[in-house]
């Protein structure tokens, strides 16, 4: 098991996010994103980040006065 930066993952997961807000791929996102940083272990930054993009997308989701029963 490969060891993947904070760096990596933050930057994983902001790409996720503005993935989301324009309704793209967000896996091929990801995927693309460790092919250029040369990461093999894709699914596994894949897994890391799309769990934090989710929370983080939830705060945001909530911060903007979304019911909560429409949230993740």
């Amino acid at each position: 098991m490969s060891y993947i930066s904070n760096a990596i993952i933050d930057n994983a997961v902001d790409l996720i996010i503005n993935t989301r807000d324009f309704c793209g791929d967000e896996k091929r996102a990801v995927k693309d994103f460790c092919s250029d940083e040369r990461i093999a272990d894709w699914q596994k930054v894949w897994r890391i980040a799309n769990f934090r993009a989710n929370a983080q997308w939830n705060r945001y989701q909530k911060d903007a006065g979304v019911n909560p029963k429409y949230t993740f």
